[in-house]
């Protein structure tokens, strides 16, 4: 992983073999980010994708194992959370996606992160079961 550090943003470029999240996970310690959104393409053969049963108040994880596109990751990054959703594209043109909990670049990954001055902390929200940001 290789990273520039702008006035307004980072800009990151993950290498083959590279895994996404723990690579957002050093961007984050290393460059002391409390808050900020991120937004990326590349390349994945293999991804980690989940759903959230809101009524079971869980999450499904499958993982997948093929060559992919990354036509999207979108994302935010806390002091104690990164949240992701990944769109991916397969080779007959159709697409997957869902809630993004790892995977491992297969050529290339270019991403930047734009860090914001709020800080972007998780708190438990009882009626969905999910960590949400804490704004108050």
């Amino acid at each position: 992983m290789e990273y520039v550090e702008e006035t307004d943003r980072i800009v990151v470029r993950l290498a083959r073999g590279d895994r996404v999240m723990e690579s957002l996970e050093t961007i984050r310690d290393e460059c002391e980010v409390t808050g900020a959104f991120f937004f990326g393409i590349g390349a994945v053969d293999e991804v980690t994708l989940g759903h959230y049963d809101v009524g079971e108040q869980d999450y499904k994880e499958r993982t997948f194992e093929e060559d992919f596109e990354v036509t999207g990751l979108l994302g935010n990054i806390g002091p104690d959370k990164i949240h992701a959703h990944i769109q991916l594209g397969r080779r007959d043109f159709s697409t997957l996606s869902g809630h993004f909990a790892g995977g491992r670049v297969s050529g290339t990954f270019e991403l930047i992160v734009v860090p914001v001055a709020t800080e972007l902390v998780h708190q438990y929200d009882e009626p969905t079961g999910l960590d949400v940001f804490d704004l108050e």
